[in-house]
């Protein structure tokens, strides 16, 4: 299922026959999919939203893989919830690390706090270094849908129908409109115009915010 509900895009456009659902969820899927395309090249750690809904099947719990820095920070990808760290294959008690933003989703990076029990005793306040050395298993992306992701796939649903209605303009993404400027995808100027709004919140991960 994508972000966006055909309900939500059908109440938006005023239909209310369900003559041309099969071509409402296309235009839904479709704004999804480029809403996924857009933050995963503009976002570092983007992994997406919603487990049941997302196509990407990267949202959900698993555990993920990361290099050891030598330092008391560790960037992550974006996550919901941490529910476990091993360092070595050594599990990290919980009270040694902190989800970093503390009050908010999602979370960015752990930073180290406490040191690290092993069996030469304890090490210092620092992720070891090493190459794929700390398992981090949590839930990534965000269980839910935000507000201003469904704003944006609302929007962009209605773009493609009007589109289709008026003869299949291709979309954002999609067609030969879609262009790469200095590695970034960039989608055609109305779909682009639409994404744009998703810059401030989503376009630099901080471990302050979004």
């Amino acid at each position: 299922m994508p972000y966006i509900a055909v309900a939500d895009l059908k109440s938006a456009l005023g239909i209310t026959d369900a003559t041309d659902d099969t071509q409402l969820l296309a235009a839904c899927e479709r704004a999804t999919a480029t809403v996924d395309g857009y933050l995963g090249g503009i976002r570092r750690g983007y992994v997406g939203f919603a487990a049941a809904s997302n196509a990407r099947q990267s949202a959900g719990s698993n555990t993920r893989t990361y290099d050891g820095t030598g330092d008391d920070t560790l960037f992550i990808d974006d996550a919901a919830s941490i529910a476990s760290v091993k360092v070595d294959d050594v599990a990290v008690t919980a009270t040694s690390y902190v989800a970093e933003p503390q009050n908010g989703i999602p979370k960015r990076m752990l930073t180290m706090t406490l040191p690290v029990s092993s069996a030469y005793g304890l090490g210092p306040a620092h992720w070891t270094v090493g190459t794929a050395n700390v398992d981090v298993t949590g839930y990534w992306g965000l269980p839910t849908v935000p507000r201003d992701i469904e704003a944006v796939c609302l929007a962009l649903a209605t773009l493609y129908w009007r589109r289709d209605q008026l003869g299949g303009k291709v979309d954002g993404g999609y067609g030969p409109s879609a262009t790469v400027v200095g590695g970034q995808w960039i989608a055609d100027a109305e779909a682009r115009a639409i994404l744009s709004s998703l810059d401030a919140a989503w376009g630099i991960p901080t471990v302050f915010g979004a």
